[in-house]
């Protein structure tokens, strides 16, 4: 059975989040969703591109907290778990700078990336960005919104599990050959 963690960060500007989704699943079911906007490091600047994306703005986060004052209700849901991310390159790296920002410590754990999955999975499929297998699954997603992307990627996980046919991270891991990073 797998017990995990999935993210999805929003950002007003390249590495800057202004928005954190996580979805907590244990043995193989979501019980948690949580969503937290995030007043960003780059703020009041929002660019443009991103807030056409994800439809957050600076009046969104004004008097949202910045990710250093909500880093201790945060921390539990990423430390000493696995952590999954569709494009998880992103995601962590996004974490990994915020973190160095403010001089916060990094939660021990380990991560793998469903994008990188999902090509040994959907092998002869045109895409594998996170909405077009979303709508192949028939898994709901409001695209984008932290919260619904984090719980889209663990149920896209889950499928993708069920269609290796393994069970738990070591046997994933010893099927792929795929290594998992630490944060």
């Amino acid at each position: 059975m797998f017990s995990f963690t999935a993210i999805d960060f929003e950002t007003a500007h390249m590495y800057f989040p202004c928005s954190l989704g996580v979805a907590r699943v244990e043995d193989n079911k979501i019980t948690e969703v949580r969503n937290w906007l995030i007043k960003p490091i780059c703020y009041p600047y929002f660019h443009y591109y991103a807030q056409k994306i994800h439809g957050i703005h600076k009046e969104d986060v004004a008097n949202e907290p910045t990710f250093d004052m909500i880093w201790n209700e945060i921390k539990p849901y990423l430390d000493g778990t696995m952590l999954l991310a569709h494009n998880a390159s992103f995601d962590i790296n996004v974490l990994r700078k915020t973190l160095k920002y403010y001089r916060l410590s990094k939660p021990d754990s380990k991560y793998m990336c469903t994008y990188v999955l999902s090509r040994d999975v959907w092998k002869e499929s045109k895409k594998f960005s996170l909405d077009y297998l979303c709508n192949l699954e028939h898994i709901e997603l409001n695209h984008h919104h932290s919260d619904s992307d984090a719980a889209a990627c663990a149920e896209l996980f889950l499928k993708e599990a069920e269609y290796l046919n393994v069970t738990d991270f070591t046997q994933l891991k010893s099927l792929t050959h795929r290594r998992y990073n630490r944060v």
